[in-house]
């Protein structure tokens, strides 16, 4: 009960000082021409640092040439100031909006941040900011300390559900006198299904038995009530958490997840903007 009470007593002072307590501090070097990075979504009250040191400090032959920068708010609304060859400029952005910048010598309002000299910061309360689950995450995932073990997440958008499968052991290994014609006689698999909403989804497991490899006797058999449930949450394209329940042996249990591989990375960010 103590342990409650506090916890939401923390709760409810985080809350109260959302700014306060939640602001940060973004980075973005100004290159020779470009913004890096050139699109940042912040929180309001976080704030942004923009840095322009050209020369190394020690640099006495083959520098590069001087260039002159600066940022400049396409509705004019801050600045760096003049442009000048070398720099620190931070603003504080206390209000949702979308804010479009450029630098003066090497471009102009409203054009295309990824081709010019432009930025963009879009600030979002956490609420407008959570991660939206979605078919970029479609991978195999894994927690690095359990290697050999896995899952295979597939997200269906147009039902709003998410499929699972968990490539697993027993909970205690099979005594030595036990084999398998093939593979591994401790080996299970899971799977789970349910739906999704935001970075959250929440599923149910399955456990599927009875079978022979390849074969269509005996028929398997699968309790569609489940034996279980699991909760899959994702903080952004590669890092996640399942937290699982199975009924029949009373066991649960957190699970951090990444991707085995990050190819699908650009893709998840995409459809999560």
């Amino acid at each position: 009960m103590l342990k409650q009470l506090a916890i939401c007593f923390a709760f409810c002072i985080f809350a109260a000082f959302p700014i306060a307590l939640k602001a940060d501090t973004h980075q973005v070097t100004v290159t020779a021409s470009a913004f890096s990075p050139s699109d940042l979504v912040i929180q309001p009250g976080d704030t942004v640092v923009w840095t322009f040191s050209p020369r190394e400090a020690d640099c006495t032959y083959g520098c590069p040439p001087e260039v002159l920068h600066n940022v400049m708010a396409d509705d004019q609304s801050f600045t760096s100031g003049p442009p000048a060859a070398e720099w620190t400029y931070q603003k504080t952005f206390g209000q949702t909006g979308v804010f479009l910048y450029h630098c003066e010598v090497h471009s102009a309002p409203g054009r295309d941040i990824t081709s010019f000299m432009n930025g963009r910061i879009n600030v979002q309360t956490a609420e407008e900011n959570a991660f939206q689950i979605n078919p970029g995450l479609n991978d195999a995932w894994f927690n690095p300390s359990t290697s050999g073990q896995g899952f295979l997440i597939t997200v269906f958008p147009d039902i709003g559900q998410l499929f699972l499968a968990w490539f697993t052991f027993d909970t205690e290994r099979p005594s030595d006198d036990v084999t398998a014609f093939l593979g591994d006689p401790g080996h299970r698999w899971l799977t789970a299904q349910g739906p999704y909403d935001g970075d959250k989804a929440n599923l149910t497991l399955f456990v599927t038995a009875g079978g022979v490899f390849d074969s269509a006797e005996p028929v398997s058999s699968t309790d569609p009530a489940g034996d279980g449930n699991m909760t899959l949450e994702f903080a952004d394209c590669a890092n996640g958490i399942a937290n699982y329940e199975i009924t029949s042996l009373g066991i649960s249990g957190e699970i951090p997840l990444q991707r085995i591989t990050l190819d699908n990375i650009e893709l998840c960010n995409f459809l999560a903007e």
